[in-house]
């Protein structure tokens, strides 16, 4: 009959190894997952990506379509303009974010200004 201490050395050498099978396989688990949750937000990042492209040509798309008034646009700032603006027909040559396209008109001002026909935010430019 083996005494406990040959129990116990027999014991650890069975769990020992175990012990270490288990870690391994928790380890390759979890790098399987890893790599299961990367590639799924890398397809989800290309979605994202494709969409906000998608988008960025319609807005392309729609500036084109809204320059289209049969103005010959010249978008160097006129005096009293802001940056990007037709003096001719006030419209900027990007739309601008918010709800107002704004639509620029020269104001009688002591300083060159302008005001938005639509809005009327004011702009003035500094000298």
């Amino acid at each position: 009959m083996p005494n406990m201490k040959q129990v116990f050395f027999f014991l650890v050498l069975i769990a020992l190894p175990g012990a270490i099978l288990c870690a391994l396989l928790y380890s390759a688990g979890r790098y399987l997952y890893s790599l299961y949750e990367d590639r799924r937000e890398l397809k989800q990042l290309d979605a994202i990506a494709a969409e906000s492209a998608a988008r960025r040509q319609q807005r392309r798309q729609e500036d084109v379509k809204r320059l289209e008034n049969g103005c010959q646009h010249t978008f160097d700032t006129g005096l009293g303009f802001p940056p990007g603006v037709c003096p001719k027909c006030g419209l900027a040559k990007e739309k601008p974010a918010g709800d107002c396209d704004h639509v620029w008109r020269r104001v009688e001002a002591s300083t060159p200004a302008c005001s938005c026909a639509l809005c009327g935010k004011t702009y003035r430019t500094e000298l």
